[in-house]
Order: structure tokens, then C-alpha cells, then sequence
């Protein structure tokens, strides 16, 4: 009899816990969204921006993760994923798809792409987001530590989504600028962030289009005509902007009247000096700088992200006095830099920072102008050739740019999410002495332990 009750007991408490654990599930189920984020950066835990833009999607979405495999990649691919999925948790109109890009060849033509993406796909529009992309590594990278920006990504590529309002960027042809066709990459860019880009002969239109939120000159290796130069100033004076990145030319101080007088009208000197950087001598080499951010829109959460252009062929800048407009430096050199002013000995690979005649650093390389009531008018670059395809995704190319652009066209996306610093991964090296002794804890000690404790449990109770 006290046999049969002992079984009995162990029977009722293995049904009542079994009963609990499926209560238990049954709750937690029913809660719908819950759960509880106890990684150290919380990096399941969405911001409240964030939530809002999934919670306003009213339509079907796909988004499609497509990565390459491979033994570099799949802790960030699984990072890429994990974040995905919990977008989609929250509205049932989002749906992941994932996909290996090596074998599916006809989705990567479909989209144009050749590396890891995030593809969002809303009837007949999509927008892509490079993985790569969404990666910084951190201090100098080598304990492997990074920053993951694809929370702001992702959401700021479902608000476009959704987003009625589009801008028109017009890009200046005819003086040997950068081409759309150079700068591919930047144009796909602006477009699925709702700017439509277009190039203009001006020579051949007359005027700039009013409906041009903002006209670029990108790298010109030819001045401005004087007619040009009326029609851009004109646009400029009906409320237009403007967005001068200037490109190498040696014989610039002698050829650009009209493209020197239009930066002054912002108080922008051109210096007619190419920037060499010392710091970068050992790594990228003298003629690349990798600037410093002032504080503005533009770069403010840029340098809060470490996220940094690197730029070639620098033009110096400096500014001059007026009072039409507010100036704002945005990006300089280092500390060991000049401004080489001998152009011919520079081509000639013979460069001397001579302190009488070079500029010396830390040089102004952008500025951004602004009316008196604090609206953008006018950004002006020292280099270009951060923005054509070979370079945009260096460092934090793309993402100045972009912001410049997003800046000029008076792109009010709101959003403010920082982003997620992850550790380094170390991989622990062991001796032949530790491998066995984990072995023998592992696989032979602690079975063995749990053995005997099952047998000593059965011999008492079938001794009872």
C-alpha cells in the first residue's frame, strides 16, 4: 500500500507540473507581443520612433534579407535577421523572407545588387539596403567591436515607403562634372529616399527648373559661362539651392572666375590649394584626409556614430565676411595638414609644406550656408570624389552625402536612433592540457555523475 501511494504521488506531481509548464505557455502565448529583452544593449528592444513607422505600415510588405553564407559573416547575418523578425512581429502586413544570395542569381539581377541586402518590396516599388552598409567597426577595429545601424535603416526605408513626399535634384552636365553614370550608387541612394534625380545642360534648358529643390555641380573641370552663371544665380535668387562639390584642376586659380564668384556669394573663399594630410600618409597615403566634423544637422549625428567621409584631392577652403547668409564649417582637416599651393610640384609628386606660402592646418574642406532665418541654402564641398561609385562606400561617404542632400532638401525624417555598439567576438585559443580537461568535465565527468545519481536514486526507492 505505501508503495502504491509513493507512485501514485510521483504521478500526480509529474501531471501537475506538466499542467503548470502548459498553463504557463498558454499565458506567455497569449500576451501577443510580449517579451523581455535581457541582453546588456538591448538590442531586441525597438525605439518608440521605430514602433510608430511599423504600426503606420497599412499594406503588405516582403522584406527580403539575402545574404551571402559564409564563415566572416554569419553572426552579422544572423544580427540582420533577428532585428527583421522583430519588425515583423509587430505587424502581420510584414513579412521576412530570406534568401541565399549566391543562389538566387535573379533576384540580385532583379535589384541590382551584388552583396548582402535588405530588399523592401511594396507592390510595384522597392527599396534596398546594403548590409555592409550597416556596419562601423569601431575604436580601430581590431578587437573586432562594431556599431549596427539597421534599426534607423530599415526604419527610415519603411517611412520613405509610405512617404508622398518626393524631391527633384537636378545635376549640372556640360563642364565635365561627375556623371549620374559615375555616381550610380549615390543616385539609387537618393531615390529611395524619395529625391528624383535628373541631369541638366543648362546651355541646352535656358533656365534651372523651378520645381529643382536643389541643383548640384559636382567636380566641374570647366568654369561656368557668364549666361550659366546668370540663369544659376537667378534660380538661386527665386528660393532654389545649391550644392557645389569641387574637383581637382590644376590650372583652377586662373579658370574659375564664375565658379569662385558663386561661392562668394556665400562667403566661401576657394583657396586654389589641395590638401595634404601627414596623418594619412602612412595608411592612405598624403593626398587623403579623413576630416574632423564641425557642429551642425549635418554631421552632428554622424560624429556621434564615428561615422566619417574620406575624402582625396581636397580644395582648401576659408571664409570671408558678409552678412547675408549664416556660414558653418562642417568638416576639417587634422592638425598635420596643409594646403599645397604649388600645384605644378604637387603633379610632379614634390611637396614641402612651405609656411609662408601653403595654408596650414586644421582647413576648412565644406561649409554650409544658411539664410538669417535659419533655412539651408547653399552647401559648398572641397572634393567630390568621395561620391562616385569606386568610393561612396568607404567610411561614412553615403551616409555625409545623404545628409547633406536630405539637409539642402529640407527632408524632415525625425529620426534619432542611435545606434547599437555589439563586443568583439574573441576566439579562446586552448593547449592540449585544457582541451582535455574540458573533455573529461564535459563528456565523461559530469554523465557519469548524473549516472550515479540515478542509480543511487533507484536502489533507495526500490529498497523502500
Amino acid at each position: 500500500m505505501k508503495k502504491w501511494l509513493s507512485h501514485t504521488n510521483s504521478t500526480v506531481l509529474s501531471v501537475a507540473v506538466i499542467g503548470i509548464f502548459i498553463l504557463l505557455t498558454l499565458f506567455l502565448n497569449s500576451l501577443g507581443g510580449f517579451q523581455l529583452d535581457l541582453t546588456s544593449n538591448k538590442q531586441y528592444t525597438l525605439s518608440d520612433q521605430s514602433l510608430t513607422a511599423i504600426k503606420n505600415v497599412k499594406d503588405d510588405v516582403n522584406i527580403l534579407v539575402l545574404t551571402v553564407e559564409n564563415a566572416n559573416n554569419t553572426v552579422l547575418n544572423r544580427e540582420v535577421t533577428d532585428m527583421v523578425e522583430e519588425y515583423t512581429k509587430r505587424n502581420s502586413k510584414l513579412k521576412i523572407k530570406q534568401y541565399n544570395l549566391t543562389q538566387e542569381p535573379a533576384l540580385a539581377s532583379k535589384y541590382g545588387i551584388t552583396g548582402s541586402s535588405i530588399v523592401l518590396e511594396q507592390g510595384d516599388q522597392h527599396k534596398v539596403i546594403d548590409i555592409a552598409s550597416l556596419f562601423t567597426a569601431t575604436g580601430d577595429g581590431s578587437d573586432g567591436s562594431y556599431q549596427f545601424t539597421g534599426e534607423e535603416k530599415l526604419t527610415q526605408a519603411l517611412m520613405n515607403m509610405s512617404s508622398t513626399e518626393m524631391r527633384k535634384m537636378m545635376f549640372l552636365t556640360g563642364h565635365e562634372e561627375l556623371s549620374l553614370a559615375q555616381m550610380t550608387t549615390l543616385q539609387s541612394s537618393l531615390e529611395q529616399n524619395n529625391v528624383q534625380t535628373e541631369e541638366l545642360q543648362l546651355n541646352q534648358a535656358g533656365k534651372v527648373p523651378e520645381d529643382a529643390d536643389v541643383l548640384a555641380i559636382i567636380g566641374p573641370q570647366r568654369d561656368l559661362s557668364d549666361t550659366e552663371m546668370k540663369a544659376i544665380r537667378t534660380y538661386l535668387s527665386n528660393g532654389g539651392k545649391l550644392l557645389l562639390s569641387l574637383g581637382f584642376v590644376e590650372d583652377m586659380k586662373s579658370s574659375w572666375k564664375n565658379i569662385d564668384a558663386l561661392m562668394a556669394d556665400y562667403g566661401v573663399v576657394d583657396e586654389h590649394a589641395v590638401m595634404v594630410d601627414n596623418q594619412q600618409a602612412s595608411t592612405m597615403g598624403p593626398l587623403w584626409v579623413v576630416p574632423e566634423y564641425g557642429t551642425h544637422a549635418i554631421t552632428d549625428k554622424l560624429a556621434a556614430s564615428q561615422l566619417y567621409p574620406m575624402l582625396s584631392l581636397s580644395i582648401a577652403l576659408t571664409s570671408k565676411e558678409q552678412d547675408k547668409y549664416t556660414l558653418s564649417p562642417l568638416i576639417h582637416s587634422s592638425n598635420d595638414s596643409y594646403g599645397e599651393t604649388n600645384i605644378g610640384g604637387l603633379l610632379q609628386n614634390e611637396t614641402t609644406n612651405d609656411a609662408e606660402e601653403d595654408i596650414q592646418g586644421p582647413v576648412e574642406l565644406g561649409y554650409a550656408a544658411d539664410t538669417t532665418d535659419g533655412k539651408p541654402k547653399a552647401v559648398i564641398l572641397g572634393s567630390s570624389i568621395f561620391m562616385q561609385d569606386s568610393e561612396i562606400a568607404n567610411g561614412g561617404n553615403r551616409d555625409f552625402i545623404l545628409n547633406t542632400v536630405n539637409y539642402l532638401s529640407e527632408k524632415e525624417n525625425g529620426l534619432t536612433i542611435r545606434p547599437r555598439v555589439q563586443a568583439g567576438y574573441e576566439t579562446a585559443y586552448l593547449n592540449d592540457e585544457q582541451a582535455r580537461t574540458i573533455f573529461f568535465v564535459a563528456i565523461v565527468a559530469f554523465p557519469l555523475l548524473f549516472v550515479i545519481i540515478g542509480v543511487l536514486l533507484w536502489w533507495r526507492r526500490r529498497r523502500v
